[in-house]
């Protein structure tokens, strides 16, 4: 797997900022276990930074949507 698919947190948020807040984000992160996120494999975490993996995170977004 590339590690250009992967963004850092901060980024990912800066460029789908119209999606969701800091705020939400963080608890998708806090509630990956209950929500589906952690299965997914878009998250990925190194040395205290979150890395998002913009397919799979994608791919479980739209998969929750109403």
């Amino acid at each position: 797997m590339p590690l250009n698919e992967y963004q850092p947190k901060e980024q990912f948020i800066a460029n789908h900022h119209w999606l969701f807040t800091e705020h939400q984000f963080d608890w998708f992160i806090r509630q990956r276990a209950n929500n589906g996120l952690d299965a997914s494999g878009a998250l990925m975490k190194i040395s205290n930074r979150w890395y998002v993996h913009t397919d799979k995170f994608t791919q479980w977004f739209t998969s929750h949507s109403a």
